[in-house]
């Protein structure tokens, strides 16, 4: 009978277990266009729905963005309650299609979070 490699093994089972219960603690933020009139959409059948080529999850220590696929460059930012810019960061998608926001030193609150790439420009809320 063949032994098992206990260290690989350990850190295997660790892996499977952990991974699951870092799901249960995102939540999703939810982020739509910044033009309020994209959202008069004619019921004609003229304009196909546009997906968005990012999800965006919060958990406790951070805000994470996940580009489907690459956009270009890409521009984000979180702005507090006040309209005061407490975070901006340029994102190039072709080089990586995730970045994390550390929120862990921004104070309790309601803040917006910004993404403009191309021509898009999205908004969402997310509170601490």
């Amino acid at each position: 009978m063949k032994k098992l490699n206990l260290p690989l093994f350990s850190i295997l089972m660790l892996v499977l277990f952990t991974l699951p219960l870092q799901s249960i603690s995102a939540r999703d933020v939810p982020i739509k266009s910044e033009d309020p009139s994209d959202y008069n959409i004619p019921t004609n059948g003229t304009r196909a729905p546009v997906r968005i080529a990012l999800e965006v999850t919060q958990n406790d220590a951070d805000v994470t963005l996940n580009f489907l696929y690459p956009v270009g460059a890409a521009e984000v930012s979180i702005e507090n309650g006040n309209g005061d810019v407490v975070y901006q960061e340029g994102v190039d998608t072709y080089s990586t299609l995730d970045a994390s926001i550390d929120t862990q030193n921004l104070d309790g609150g309601v803040y917006t979070l910004k993404i403009n790439y191309g021509s898009t420009n999205l908004v969402g809320e997310f509170e601490l």
